[in-house]
């Protein structure tokens, strides 16, 4: 068929192209036309049509992964704590920061504070 674009394959919508989809669909055109407008498959189309009825947004979600358990005023303090005692056992960082946190995530804030988690004797009991 001359004419004939082709198709995008796996690259994600803008949002240009989710807010021209929602108008389209509201203004009536078929999901078949909107999908042939934005050069999109169908499916895209009724995803996003799916999300912007049931949430009332066409927009993605910001941040990914999970949710932080502990502030970056606990992590600061756990670092801090870390530092300040040379011989200092994880779970007592733990019950003072009082939210349960793995091991490693200590180990993390002081990496991401710039101090080698190993060279400090930091135990986990």
């Amino acid at each position: 068929m001359p004419g004939k674009r082709a198709r995008r394959h796996f690259s994600q919508l803008s949002e240009f192209e989710r807010g021209l989809m929602i108008w389209m669909k509201i203004a009536g055109c078929s999901t078949h036309r909107v999908a042939g407008q934005v050069d999109r498959s169908e499916c895209a189309v009724r995803n996003c049509w799916e999300q912007w009825t049931r949430e009332g947004t066409h927009a993605r979600k910001t941040g990914s992964g999970t949710t932080r358990k502990t502030t970056r005023r606990e992590d600061r303090r756990s670092v801090r704590q870390a530092l300040g005692d040379p011989i200092v056992i994880r779970s007592t960082i733990r019950a003072d920061v009082g939210v349960a946190i793995v091991p490693q995530t200590i180990s993390r804030h002081l990496a991401e504070a710039n101090y080698n988690p190993s060279t400090l004797y930091v135990q986990s009991i």
